[in-house]
């Protein structure tokens, strides 16, 4: 007889994020499904907004998606130089990695939390408010909307804050060929893991997951998210499902995919 299915891992960051993580996953014997929650695209450039490093002391990056969408649009608007006055700070390892990887911006100038530390806004902050009276200009390189608390304590220290969107992230509305693929991997008895990057991804999954059928997701998963909030904000969800195990099995760990591969691994084979 076949033996048991192996663990199904569903990855839901957006479009382009998953694929060196889902080849290691299988090659440590795991099944990685993709199913993007989350679809991100850049948004048009507004000259007229657009902070120029050199009109700012101090430029945040809350993701990823912000800092390698800026480098584009910064190369678009002819800058040839990164000042040496001019902080680049992102809110953890894998935000900063575009800076660093870019070649343009001097390393000395790129600030962010350590992959051992809490890879948040808080965190950011706590590395700046040493120097914070320095940082007289600012600008929050975001996506439509978020990260208010840091630009909101930003203010209160004395700073003008510009925040300026250089992405867009919608929901994705799934396939019936990525539904049929998920429903097809919910087998009864087998371990599925799935991984979450923000909560908005969660609200977004649970919107696809109303099809039928597919509510098993939910009563079954065990969790992998990269904040506290996110877990928070799960949790919650996952109170309103009929069924549901009340301690559902949610493990917090960094964003990078090393980290999470290997807690994936580990509650996967737990």
């Amino acid at each position: 007889m076949p033996g048991p299915a192996a663990p199904l891992v569903v990855l839901t960051r957006p479009q382009g994020r998953n694929q060196v993580l889902a080849a290691c996953l299988r090659e440590a014997g795991l099944e990685a499904l993709e199913l993007p929650a989350l679809a991100v695209s850049p948004l048009p450039v507004d000259a007229s907004r657009f902070p120029l490093p050199g009109h700012y002391d101090l430029i945040v990056f809350v993701s990823a998606n912000a800092a390698f969408f800026y480098l584009d649009q910064l190369a678009e608007q002819g800058c040839a130089e990164w000042p040496a006055s001019t902080i680049a700070a992102a809110v953890g390892e894998a935000s900063a990695r575009p800076l660093r990887e870019s070649d343009f911006i001097p390393s000395e100038c790129i600030v962010h939390p350590q992959a051992d530390t809490p890879q948040d806004s808080e965190a950011l902050w706590r590395l700046l408010e040493p120097g914070i009276g320095t940082f007289k200009r600012v600008a929050i390189v975001r996506g439509e909307s978020g990260r208010e608390w840091l630009g909101e304590r930003l203010e209160a220290a004395g700073a003008r804050v510009h925040r300026y969107a250089v992405y867009r992230r919608r929901p994705c509305e799934w396939t019936d060929g990525q539904r049929g693929a998920l429903a097809a991997g919910l087998a009864p008895g087998r371990v599925v893991v799935g991984l979450f990057t923000s909560s908005e991804g969660v609200d977004a999954f649970h919107r696809n997951l109303l099809a039928p059928g597919l509510q098993a997701f939910w009563r079954d998963a065990r969790f992998v998210v990269i904040h506290e909030r996110i877990a928070r904000h799960l949790q919650a969800l996952l109170r309103t499902v009929p069924g549901k195990n009340p301690a559902p099995m949610v493990k917090i760990c960094p964003p990078a995919d090393k980290t999470i591969f290997q807690t994936v691994v580990s509650l996967a084979f737990l």
